[in-house]
């Protein structure tokens, strides 16, 4: 069984029931992709592992703002990054997974789970109670996964609260802007999308609404709002993300780059892996949490690392005041920096471009730190 039919969720449940197990998915929402909490950025490795029809656009240009107005503008030279449609890409993995022969059943909010030899879940189903039971759950039901707590299993280091507004727009080009006026603790967005653009935030003081507000008034924008969109991200990585019967992945998981708040490409990884040792389990008869300890294991070598690494990167980010990331920007623009991140830059793997950074660009070790000299 799987609780949540978001991209991870549904990549095991298609892979699952393609291996011939019965699969259930129980979805909360009424609709499969909405309501959307993503503004849908991601690598062409997304594509190529899915085969999505979903892609709307395709930047080529990228541009970093200071919390003073400078500017780094990063011009890609090969394609770094696509832009899907997030409520189509998840109808096609749903699709893909009923294909399969899995069992999706919406407007199904679970409200406990419990273990005595196999796994039994209580959920509400159009008003009616219900219970299923299963060999193995797997718990892919978000930041604040009622799996995860009811398994009691450890919780995200970070939730931070995300908003996003739908306006329209011709700029085909990717905005970041950083600093603790415009969204502090992380970073506010503005992406191209096929009806305008996407401009969000997630902050860490609990004012996300404000901050956003504030940016679009200062552009003239509070008034072409289409629509609002909010969610959160989880951030941290977790130590433990399996027991009997169970396994967590995509954001219950944790499974989230640290330094972007984007979580689709992990959390396929991830599934993949998850399905993979699940089924073995299955066929042994064997769903103790010792077994599918081997998931944990598996995921935190490949990701995880990653995971550990964005982390310590974003704790470094979180200590710079607005003139440290004015001086980095102007660092950074700098033509041999500039060109180490058109060629190296990876949005699936932020740290890779550190060593060949620092190789080249060695003031960069005043931001840095002993905290980054500890990652290679």
């Amino acid at each position: 069984m799987v609780v949540g039919a978001g991209p991870a969720g549904l990549r095991v449940a298609m892979n699952t029931a393609k291996a011939g197990y019965e699969t259930v998915v129980l979805e909360k929402d009424a609709v499969i992709g909405k309501p959307i909490q993503c503004a849908g950025l991601v690598s062409p490795r997304v594509v190529e592992s899915t085969g999505t029809e979903s892609v709307v656009e395709k930047p080529k240009r990228a541009v970093i703002n200071s919390p003073s107005g400078e500017s780094l503008t990063i011009q890609a030279r090969k394609e770094k990054a696509v832009v899907i449609n997030r409520a189509k890409f998840d109808r096609e993995m749903a699709r893909k997974a009923i294909k399969a022969g899995a069992d999706i059943r919406l407007k199904s909010v679970v409200k406990k789970t419990t273990y005595d030899g196999k796994r039994e879940v209580e959920y509400v189903h159009e008003g009616r109670k219900e219970t299923l039971k299963a060999d193995v759950v797997i718990g892919a039901d978000g930041p604040s996964s009622i799996v995860r707590r009811n398994a009691g299993l450890p919780s995200p280091e970070e939730i931070l609260p995300a908003v996003q507004a739908v306006v329209p727009s011709n700029d085909k080009s990717v905005q970041i802007h950083v600093g603790s006026k415009k969204a502090p603790g992380f970073f506010l967005y503005e992406v191209p999308f096929s009806t305008g653009k996407l401009i969000g935030l997630a902050t860490d003081d609990g004012k996300t609404y404000k901050h956003l507000m504030d940016f679009l008034n200062s552009k003239g924008l509070e008034n072409k709002v289409l629509t609002f969109l909010s969610g959160t991200i989880p951030l941290g990585n977790l130590e433990n993300t399996v027991d009997d019967g169970l396994c967590l992945v995509g954001d219950s998981a944790c499974q989230v780059k640290p330094l972007s708040g984007g979580g689709i490409y992990l959390g396929l990884k991830a599934a993949d892996v998850c399905s993979n040792v699940v089924t073995k389990a299955l066929e042994e008869g064997d769903l103790s949490e010792i077994r599918l300890k081997e998931y944990q294991d598996r995921w935190q070598q490949d990701i995880g690392k990653q995971i550990s690494k964005g982390m310590k990167i974003r704790k470094v980010f979180k200590n710079l005041s607005d003139n440290d990331i004015d001086e980095l920007i102007r660092v950074l623009n700098k033509d041999k920096a500039k060109r180490v991140i058109e060629e190296k830059g990876d949005i699936d793997f932020h740290s890779a471009l550190l060593k060949p950074l620092l190789k080249t660009t060695p003031e960069l070790l005043k931001f840095t730190g002993p905290v980054l000299k500890s990652l290679f």
